[in-house]
């Protein structure tokens, strides 16, 4: 019976351990804005109040609505609410800047100068 309990709290600790992905909904703008987040078919509405977040659970993803237009999520995202508009300003697993120039660079330069058209240099 007593291994069964340990077992038991051992599984409660790793649950407690790794919570879920929230996602982080900031709010930039003077005026508090109401958004509602559906995740499994159960919507919430939140008031996020100015210079205030939030963070609902999306860890198996979401969708929010903010003033009638709906944003899926994927879960861990951090998006902020600037001007009466949402903002996705970070993606989890993606990197800063990914789909532009990624950092490669054009080959070298040739080391010597070219030769003049009469062989000098």
């Amino acid at each position: 019976m007593r291994s069964t309990s340990i077992l038991g709290l051992s599984v409660l600790g790793i649950l407690f351990a790794h919570p879920a992905e929230a996602l982080t909904i900031s709010n930039t703008d003077p005026d508090a804005h109401t958004v509602t987040v559906t995740v499994g078919g159960k919507s919430e509405q939140l008031t996020v109040e100015p210079q205030k977040e939030v963070q609902p659970p999306c860890a198996q993803g979401c969708v929010i609505e903010l003033s009638g237009e709906q944003h899926e999520m994927q879960g861990g995202e951090e998006v902020s609410i600037e001007d009466g508009t949402l903002f996705v300003d970070t993606i989890p697993g993606m990197d800063d800047g990914e789909g532009a120039d990624d950092g490669a660079s054009a080959p070298d330069a040739p080391t010597e100068a070219p030769a003049t058209p009469d062989g000098a240099q």
